[in-house]
């Protein structure tokens, strides 16, 4: 289950990328940020680090889930 929401504001979309990365699009353009919303590489510079940390925070919780569950 991909862990993904549009910003309310920007509309800009937001995908974690595991508990330690989100990948934001905002148009055509793109970018990887840390789970605090630091850049990391791509066009776009520049995200709500709220997001980021909203975001990742559920991929722990959801990799926690997958672990008890095997």
């Amino acid at each position: 289950m991909a862990i993904k929401a549009h910003h309310p504001l920007t509309r800009a979309d937001y995908r974690a990328e595991g508990p330690n990365a989100v990948r934001v699009t905002d148009g055509g353009v793109s970018g990887l940020f840390d789970r605090f919303g630091g850049w990391i590489e791509g066009e776009l510079r520049h995200c709500d680090p709220h997001m980021c940390i909203w975001l990742t925070g559920l991929a722990i919780v959801e990799e926690r889930n997958k672990e008890r569950a095997t």
